[in-house]
């Protein structure tokens, strides 16, 4: 028999923003009821069920997602990605998955089945990004060609972004909204709400400390206007009689950050590769290979392995971080070659961001330099955030030397504007000795038009200049108000709600 509950045995736990994360208070609104719960859990007795029983609880976010981004790619000029194209890839990664993951492939068979529509065209995400990034570095070659001027016009569009500055990854409160200063000329509120910068997460895994410490955590930095604003982000646990998979998903895209119950826990990372081969033959894709490893109950040594002797190629280039109790290691996945997997790392942290490590990987990165620098710059500050939390240790209660806990993790991630800026829409940490998930969610607060005029006068700011700034999410404030959940562009104050959730099985 199927369970489906959206009211998680989980033990979910919330806990209230802290200082550091708060700013002027306003007064609370009148009650609008709670917002929709973070978690949903399922139950079934094998996989196929397990994916029917998804489909009944999660069947409407997972639909709303995959039409967000299609609406995005196909239609929005310049259109990176046809409905043919598209179609294509959900094809080849349908063959892909049935030819060598059983596991993920039931689980898919299951979701269809309930779905009513092509699942495989809602487990393409990575891969209609990376269309979308060739796109783009077409077009910096292309501007190469001209003079300075010509090619600082020519490479603008609608769907590029230019990059955060250091200054504009900072998040503010209402005290500090004055260092906005005056106006800059140009788009509008909605207008520049359509920017999408590119995937810029940051993470580490540690494992292997006397078999006591199994972490990995990551920032989940995601195109806010594609990804719904981390309004519809979710926390699944899925459980069959034999075993438990736990993992945070963002607006229904089933990509999944987690853990299973073998003690295996996965983040995942945008690498921009250049060959593509895999888009136009049978492939893995990035979502499928997550979904096989979590579900088949692999550990970090039958994880590897499975990677090494993948029949099929992948589709395209991403990067993983794997640990359980026994250590950690990266992935890079291309489809040009076999995957790339670093020598394990035992009591250490593995860190990466979206830059490739491995020497196989190296000349086949297809960002741009700035990119490259940009990824750089935060793997190195989370290094350095995770040697200064080391050098504490004597500091502490516990005499923990490494961070050993998920709100270890969480905290160390923090730590970092840098790491933690405004493309991120949530924080995951996975404590896998105590089979915890830490989430810090991101959340939106209405903010009012009295309060942009009231904030604009007190600072003697253009409110035009005011509202953009909560547009884009820049400030924070504590309001007491519901969580919005519309997923749409909107003036906004920010907050971060720290929940945890527990794998039962």
């Amino acid at each position: 028999m199927e369970k489906i509950s959206t009211s998680a045995s989980a033990q979910t736990a919330p806990s209230s923003e802290e200082s550091e994360d708060g700013g002027s208070e306003h007064p609370k609104t009148e009650d609008e009821g709670p917002a929709p719960q973070r978690d949903i859990e399922v139950s079934a007795g094998d996989m196929r069920g397990l994916g029917s029983a998804l489909a009944a609880a999660y069947g409407k976010l997972m639909h709303n997602g995959l039409q967000r981004a299609r609406e995005y790619y196909t239609s929005t000029p310049p259109v990176s990605c046809t409905n043919a194209k598209w179609q294509e890839l959900g094809r080849n990664a349908r063959l892909g998955t049935q030819m060598c993951c059983p596991s993920a492939a039931a689980f898919f068979e299951g979701l269809e089945a309930g779905l009513g529509w092509d699942v495989y065209e809602a487990l393409v995400d990575f891969e209609v990004y990376t269309i979308e990034l060739q796109r783009r570095a077409e077009e910096r070659r292309k501007a190469k060609g001209k003079s300075s001027s010509s090619s600082s016009s020519s490479s603008s569009s609608s769907k590029e972004s230019s990059g955060s500055s250091d200054a504009s990854d900072s998040e503010l409160d209402g005290g500090t909204l004055a260092s906005m200063g005056t106006p800059a000329p140009g788009k509008d509120e909605e207008q520049a709400a359509k920017a999408l910068p590119n995937g810029r997460c940051t993470g580490f895994a540690l494992g292997g400390v006397d078999g006591q410490i199994g972490v990995v955590a990551q920032t989940a930095d995601l195109p806010p206007l594609l990804y719904g604003y981390g309004d519809f982000d979710t926390v699944l646990c899925l459980k069959t009689p034999q075993a438990g998979t736990l993992v945070y998903d963002s607006d229904g895209r089933l990509c999944p950050i987690g853990m299973n119950s073998s003690g295996l826990g996965i983040s995942v990372f945008n690498l921009h590769l250049s060959q593509t081969t895999g888009f136009e033959q049978p492939a893995l894709t990035v979502q499928t290979v997550l979904w096989e490893l979590l579900l088949a109950q692999h550990t970090l040594a039958s994880g590897t392995d499975w990677l090494k002797n993948v029949k099929v190629p992948l589709m395209c280039g991403s990067a993983l971080l794997l640990a359980d109790a026994t250590g950690s290691v990266t992935v890079e996945l291309n489809s040009g070659g076999p995957p790339a997997i670093s020598e394990l790392h035992c009591g250490t942290p593995t860190v990466r961001a979206n830059h490739p490590l491995q020497d196989s990987c190296k000349p086949s990165f297809g960002g741009s330099e700035r990119a490259g620098r940009e990824s750089e710059r935060r793997q190195a500050a989370l290094t350095r955030r995770l040697v200064a939390w080391c050098a504490k240790a004597p500091e502490r209660a516990n005499g923990a030397s490494a961070p050993s806990s998920g709100e270890d993790a969480l905290a160390v991630l923090r730590s970092s504007k840098k790491v933690r800026n405004l493309s991120t829409l949530a924080c995951v940490a996975c404590d896998l000795r105590q089979r915890r998930l830490h989430v810090e969610f991101r959340e939106r607060q209405p903010a009012t038009e009295a309060e942009v005029m009231k904030i604009a006068k007190e600072l003697a700011l253009p409110a035009k200049r005011v509202a953009k700034a909560l547009a884009a999410g820049s400030v924070q404030c504590k309001t007491g108000r519901r969580r919005m959940t519309t997923g749409k562009p909107a003036r906004h104050f920010t907050r971060w709600a720290r929940h945890a959730f527990t794998l039962g099985v």
